[in-house]
């Protein structure tokens, strides 16, 4: 029995939807441009990405921060990733492609800052004048 996988293609704007047969040596079909074949096989047989997101920050002008590991991971360590990110509590000032997290979740991978968000500015209005 054939086992084909479909999987769009997005290394190009063609946006192929690539079958690859995984009874025929992963033969593969449907792609328009030469890097197709390499994508879905890579897709079927080692998919990766790079995974981004937001973090609150405390003592700052904003709430969140962006952050990104610094490369690909392994999807099956995503739900991993995850975890050790809602645990995170960061506190200005951070700056840009800080490394918040080494190896996060033992992947290799750093979690690093996209932006630089410095300490909340003290005003005169936002200090407590205690009176005698």
């Amino acid at each position: 029995m054939k086992k084909i996988t479909e999987i769009i293609c997005v290394c190009c704007s063609n946006n192929c939807v690539v079958r690859v047969d995984e009874t025929n040596h992963n033969a593969v079909s449907g792609n328009r441009c030469s890097n197709g074949e390499a994508y879905a096989i890579h897709e079927l047989t080692n998919p990766k990405r790079q995974v981004n997101a937001e973090l609150r920050i405390a003592g700052a002008d904003v709430e969140r921060i962006p952050v990104k590991t610094d490369r690909a991971v392994r999807l099956e360590h995503l739900d991993n990733i995850l975890d050790v990110l809602k645990e995170l509590h960061l506190e200005a000032p951070i700056y840009v492609s800080q490394v918040i997290v080494r190896d996060i979740a033992g992947t290799g991978a750093n979690l690093v800052s996209c932006a630089t968000v410095n300490k909340a500015a003290v005003t005169e209005s936002s200090e407590q004048s205690i009176e005698p």
